[in-house]
Formats: structure tokens, sequence, C-alpha cells
């Protein structure tokens, strides 16, 4: 059966962003050969995306992705979120590695700043119709930012107001990323969030910082300093941290041994992204390494008798 012209044209932009995201260098024959389309067609492609993302030409008339995030701003072609239907189409293109796939955007594309359509499609563990309604009131607020939202927050039956921020997904569960009047991130899970409704105050004014601080943290574990921190990883482990980066701003700083740099603002969100491979990696820096030792021995002392 023949695609339609937009699922066609969604089918072509998939393959191109994974041509540039995969190889060093990409020319307008590879993404010819690539997508089925015609040279001229390539070409034609291929200007869009010079133009949308972050490429350069070389000296042998190839082009080179040189940031990965600018990957985003290819595929979010206007001022709304990215459509549960473009990524339905997605999800239909890759039907046999649909967690790869998925994976790889959310990383890459930055997508935690999108809409929660995105997301779920990354995790079977939420149900996404349990909240779909809550999560239309807060899009609202989110849309439309000069208004605090309220809300009764079932975990403690408070009443809470925030500015909203965004919407993100982590660990399982969907959260509401907002700022109290001190401009301090607070998180709050949407599946205890109902009774959505305007404050009828101004919204604060978030500062670029802030912004950054949120934009730059991949979990709910959140904090106001820039924290750098240098791991060693073993050589067993390297490869995943190389080809999925765990990390959105993770820096190679040594080879031998594989010594990596990566940024937080929590030590917290790097204990929570590094234990799944605890016994294949050392901390170097003294006050990470301090953070990491006493909640290991925190854990030992609990489970070894």
């Amino acid at each position: 059966m023949r695609l339609k012209d937009g699922e066609r044209v969604i089918s072509k932009l998939f393959k191109i962003i994974e041509l540039f995201l995969t190889k060093k260098s990409v020319t307008s024959d590879d993404i010819a050969n690539y997508t089925g389309m015609s040279k001229r067609s390539a070409q034609r492609y291929l200007k869009d995306a010079i133009e949308n993302m972050d490429i350069r030409k070389n000296q042998d008339g190839s082009y080179s992705l040189l940031n990965k995030s600018s990957v985003y701003s290819f595929v979010k072609r206007d001022d709304s979120y990215l459509t549960a239907t473009m990524l339905q189409y997605a999800k239909a293109l890759f039907p046999e590695t649909r967690y790869d796939a998925i994976e790889k955007y959310i990383s890459l594309f930055n997508l935690q700043q999108l809409a929660p359509a995105v997301q779920v499609l990354e995790s079977s563990s939420i149900d996404f119709n349990k909240i779909d309604e809550t999560i239309r009131n807060i899009e609202y607020f989110l849309k439309y930012h000069f208004i605090k939202m309220k809300f009764t927050y079932l975990k403690d039956n408070k009443q809470k107001e925030t500015t909203p921020y965004k919407i993100i997904f982590y660990n399982g569960f969907w959260y509401l990323i907002g700022f109290n009047d001190n401009e301090e991130v607070r998180s709050y899970r949407i599946d205890y969030i109902c009774d959505v409704s305007s404050s009828g105050e101004k919204a604060i004014t978030i500062s670029e910082k802030s912004k950054k601080m949120v934009d730059n943290t991949t979990s709910i574990w959140f904090g106001n300093e820039e924290l750098y921190v240098d791991i060693v990883l073993d050589e067993c482990i390297k490869e995943y941290f190389i080809e999925r980066p765990i990390f959105k701003n993770m820096e190679v700083i040594s080879e031998n041994p594989f010594t990596i740099k990566v940024m937080v603002y929590n030590y917290m969100a790097l204990y929570m992204e590094l234990m799944p491979y605890a016994p294949y990696f050392t901390i170097l820096t003294p006050e990470a390494k301090e953070f990491f030792a006493e909640r290991f021995k925190a854990a030992y002392d609990k489970h070894k008798e």
C-alpha cells in the first residue's frame, strides 16, 4: 500500500535524520539511495536540513552534523509541540526496534521538552488515558505563560500554586515541573494532580539561568549550582556511554583510562543514572565521590544482616 503524502514525508525525514546521526558525513547520493527518492529531491531535502540543523559542508562536498541537539529544531517545525500523529508514524516506521528508536530520539532531540505524547511511546508502565485530561488542562497553562496554575495535590491533600514550566517523563512517572515565587523548582507527579484551575495571579518571570538548569536536567533532581564530575568508565561499559549518551553534556576527557566529565545540578540525579553500572565506574571528583560512598555504605548497612 502506498504511503500517503504526510507519511511519506515523515518517513524520509526520519531516514535523513538517522543518516546524519549514524554517519560522520552524508551526501545527496547517500540520501537518495537510503530513502529511495531522486537525487534532485534528495538535494532539496538536504538544503532544508542545512538551513535548520547545525550542518557543515566538508572539503569533499559531503556534509556533517556538528550539534546533535540541533536536530530538535529540524523536527520542531513550528511553535507547537511535535504532534502525537507524527510520533505514531515514527512508531510505525520502526516497529521491530520501537524502544531503541524512541530512546534515541528522546536523548538526541531533547524530547523531554516536548508534549507528553512523546513519552507515551517510551514506556508501557504508564496508563496515559488516566492522566490525559489532567495533562490537557496543564498544557493550557504551559502554552499561556502569563498566569499561575493552582491544583489539589493528592499526595498531601493540599492546595498548591505554581508557575508551570514543562512536563517530563522520569522513571515510570510523569511530572509537572514548576517554580514557586522564589524561583525554586518543584516537581509534582501528574497522577496526584487534580482540580486544575487558574490562581488568578500573574506568573513569575523565569530567569534564563533557571530555564537552563531545568532544561539540562533529565531527572526530577534539581539544584542551583553547576556541578562538574569526572568519572572513569571500565572498558565493558564505555561503549554504552559513547553510543547512547546518558548525559546531555558528556565530554570525553581521556581515552586511557576512559574518563568523562559531566555536569549535573544535583548529585542524586547522577547517582540515579549511574547506579545500574555501579561495579564498572569510579568517581574521581571528591565531593561526588563522598556522596556516592555515603549512599553505598547506607545500602550495605541496610542489607548486610
